[in-house]
């Protein structure tokens, strides 16, 4: 879902990217400031998806057979 959500704020700011270099019928200062809130929805969106990456990995099993390890622990 995170994932989803990133990809649907950089289409919107590609989307107005275009929209501020071809001049469209909004101000370029309310374009350039909704940009800067794309970006920082962008940069939420990805903190939280590289959050709930580390997260998981630390779900993982601890490995558990040391009667395969070469070292033996006293």
């Amino acid at each position: 879902m995170l994932l989803y959500q990133l990809t649907q704020w950089f289409e919107e700011r590609t989307s107005l990217q275009q929209a501020l270099q071809s001049g469209t019928a909004e101000s370029s200062s309310d374009l350039q400031q909704r940009i800067q809130d794309v970006e920082q929805q962008l940069q939420s969106y990805a903190e939280r998806w590289k959050n709930a990456i580390q997260e998981a990995s630390y779900l993982q099993f601890p490995y558990e057979n040391p009667q395969l390890d070469d070292d033996m622990v006293l």
